[in-house]
């Protein structure tokens, strides 16, 4: 599925909007269509190059927006519901178990790796996922928890 984005493309320089090729979604997570999005300090300072995430990347992690494809995984949610996105979490380790999210033991690997990519249209890789969202979108993927 083709997006619009704003790109981070290297450390402290203005974002592009640019053409994106989402990949397709996983069994456990759903495509919002975005409504909303902030933009807050942790963005400014993974944009300066403070994270351990590679750079071409999509940033945004403050997203609200509308269900428009769900998983085959996924269960609770439907096409049109209303959503707040949230960082990503396991649900696996203690912290997840607990109701902790914030706290997974996985939350570098989960928020900050770029874990999921999407293609631009020479074909190179951009970082996603950022804080389970990159919502600096006008789509974005996210795991249903």
């Amino acid at each position: 599925m083709k997006v619009t984005a704003a790109v981070a493309r290297e450390a402290g320089e203005p974002l592009s909007i640019e053409e994106l090729e989402l990949a397709d979604l996983e069994p456990d997570e759903v495509r919002v269509r975005m409504v909303a999005t902030g933009i807050c300090h942790t963005d400014s300072t993974a944009r300066k190059g403070a994270y351990p995430i590679a750079l071409p990347a999509v940033f945004g992690h403050e997203g609200a927006g509308v269900v428009d494809e769900g998983g085959t995984a996924v269960k609770g949610l439907e096409v049109g519901d209303h959503v707040v996105l949230a960082p990503a979490s396991c649900g696996v380790c203690t912290p997840c178990r607990r109701g902790e999210m914030a706290y997974c033991a996985h939350y570098i690997d989960q928020n900050l790796s770029g874990r999921r990519t999407a293609r631009s249209g020479d074909g190179e890789t951009v970082a996603t996922h950022f804080f389970g969202q990159s919502s600096f979108s006008t789509c974005s993927m996210s795991a249903n928890e």
